[in-house]
C-alpha cells in the first residue's frame, strides 16, 4: 500500500484513540532494516509507524557524508517505493529532533515536502518530531508553535515532547534527570493544548516515567495514571474533542 497520505494517518491516529491501542514505531537506519520493519508488519497484519532519527539518517548516508536529512531523504524514498509491495498501511515518521538540529534536519525535511507537494508527489514523510524538552516548556512551545505552522502549510502532522524521557538513544543520554522531569504533570499537558490548538494537527509524547535504553530492574517507575489525569485536566476545560493523542516513548512505554 502506498504511504499513508494526511487524510489516512489522520484516520489512523483516530482509530487508535477510539478504540484504546498504540501503534509501533520502528527506527530504522538502513534499506536492509527497514525492509525488515516492513516485513514485520505486514507478518503481523498490522499498519503502523516507520521512522528515522537524526543518528539514523547520519548512518544511512554513509560515514564519509554523514548527512541526517540527505539519509532520512533517501531512506523515505525507499521505503515510498518498497511498502507499496506490502498489504499493511505505514506512516513514515522522523525521531527525536533536539532544538540544535532544526535547522539541519527537520526544516530540510519539511522543505524537500515542500518541493514534492510542487511536483504533485506525496509528502516525504506524513509526520516529525521536534523535541524541544530540554528547553523551559514556554520556550519548547514557542518553537513548536512555529514548526507547527510550518508541517500544517504542507499537511505534515508534529510531534512535540515535555517532561524528558530517561535513559540514552541516538548519543542523548538523559540518565542523570532529575525524577520531576522524567513526569510530565496535568499542567503541563494543558499548557501544551492551549499553544499548539488550532495550528495543525499534533501528537504529545507526554512522560510517565518511561525510559530509552537499558536499564536496571526496578529502576524505572511507570506512572501511567498521569497520562488519565493530564487528558482529563485538557477535556475538563476544554471539552472532550480536546484529548490529545499521545505518544509512548522508549522500551519501557
Amino acid at each position: 500500500m502506498p504511504i499513508a497520505n494526511h487524510e489516512t494517518y489522520c484516520r489512523m491516529l483516530d482509530n487508535a484513540q477510539q478504540n484504546g491501542f498504540a501503534y509501533p514505531a520502528i527506527n530504522v537506519a538502513s534499506t536492509t532494516t527497514a525492509n525488515a520493519a516492513l516485513r514485520a508488519f505486514a507478518e503481523a497484519r498490522s499498519d503502523g509507524i516507520i521512522q528515522v532519527s537524526t543518528g539514523g539518517g547520519e548512518f544511512a548516508s554513509g560515514q564519509a557524508v554523514k548527512n541526517g536529512a540527505l539519509g532520512a531523504i533517501s531512506l523515505a524514498q525507499h521505503l515510498h517505493l518498497m511498502a507499496e509491495q506490502y498489504p499493511v498501511q505505514i506512516a513514515l515518521h522522523t525521531d527525536h529532533c533536539q532544538p540544535k538540529k532544526v535547522d539541519s534536519f527537520l526544516r530540510p525535511l519539511i522543505a524537500e515536502t515542500a518541493k514534492r507537494r510542487a511536483q504533485g508527489l506525496p509528502n516525504l514523510f506524513s509526520s516529525h518530531m521536534f523535541d524541544g524538552s530540554e528547553l523551559p516548556l514556554d520556550e519548547n512551545m514557542e518553537i513548536s508553535k512555529q514548526l507547527l505552522a510550518e508541517c500544517a502549510e504542507q499537511q505534515i502532522i508534529l510531534e512535540v515532547e515535555a517532561g524528558v524521557v530517561g535513559g540514552e538513544e541516538d548519543g542523548v543520554d538523559h540518565g542523570d534527570q532529575p525524577n520531576e522531569k522524567l513526569y510530565t504533570t496535568p499542567e503541563d499537558m494543558v499548557q501544551v493544548y492551549e499553544a499548539l490548538s488550532g495550528i495543525g494537527r499534533f501528537m504529545f509524547a507526554a512522560t510517565f516515567g518511561n525510559v530509552h535504553g537499558v536499564y536496571k530492574p526496578g529502576n524505572v517507575k511507570l506512572e501511567p495514571t498521569i497520562l488519565r489525569d493530564g487528558q482529563a485536566a485538557v477535556t475538563a476545560k476544554h471539552g472532550t474533542a480536546a484529548e490529545m493523542d499521545l505518544v509512548f516513548h522508549g522500551g519501557s512505554g
